[in-house]
């Protein structure tokens, strides 16, 4: 998976999942507005779904393809070892939607991955969490987002806090998209 570094004066890391039809690029900014000194590794998904990117296979006829979704996260968990910072202090994982999704599917898989996963607007794809862990897990979801509903959301929100004790939810206004309230209230819990 394509992916590229920024350095920054602090030992700590953000690692950025984009969502679908976004980039590379596409989280910077938000990273840089939580912790403007922080390193920043940012991936670019390797699916291909006409012009946009994402991290796995989409969704056929509402079917998730487990098998895609499996196979593109333990490929990602095999590279990790030689990516992962040896001397970070703190570790956050963000994703947005497809990102999110695919975070999610870290999860499952390793639940202490980072120190801070924030999920921006995940879906509730039928994850299984059998360990968890005491990262801080921030969900965001928007009031008036048809595409990852609030209430799958919520729902996946509690599956999490079962095994991830340090586990928040916050419902903001708006759609399936990043806004200002959103950025905010992460700045306010992140720094």
């Amino acid at each position: 998976m394509n992916h590229f570094t920024i350095e920054g004066p602090l030992n700590e890391w953000i690692v950025l999942f984009h969502g679908t039809g976004g980039n590379e690029y596409s989280l910077l900014q938000i990273a840089g507005d939580i912790e403007p000194s922080a390193h920043v590794l940012s991936f670019l998904g390797d699916v291909d779904e006409g012009a946009n990117r994402r991290f796995f296979a989409p969704l056929k006829a509402g079917t998730f393809d487990r098998a895609d979704f499996d196979a593109r996260i333990d490929a990602f968990l095999k590279d990790w070892p030689q990516l992962r910072p040896e001397q970070a202090t703190r570790i956050t994982f963000m994703g947005f939607s497809n990102g999110a999704n695919f975070v999610l599917g870290l999860l499952e898989k390793e639940p202490a991955i980072a120190d801070r996963v924030v999920l921006l607007h995940p879906s509730n794809l039928a994850y299984t969490f059998t360990e968890g862990s005491n990262a801080q897990i921030i969900v965001t979801s928007g009031a008036m987002d048809t595409l990852a509903l609030p209430g799958d959301t919520m729902k996946l929100t509690k599956q999490l806090e079962a095994v991830f004790p340090n586990t928040t939810l916050k419902l903001l206004d708006g759609a399936h998209g990043m806004t200002e309230q959103e950025i905010t209230y992460l700045q306010d819990t992140l720094r």
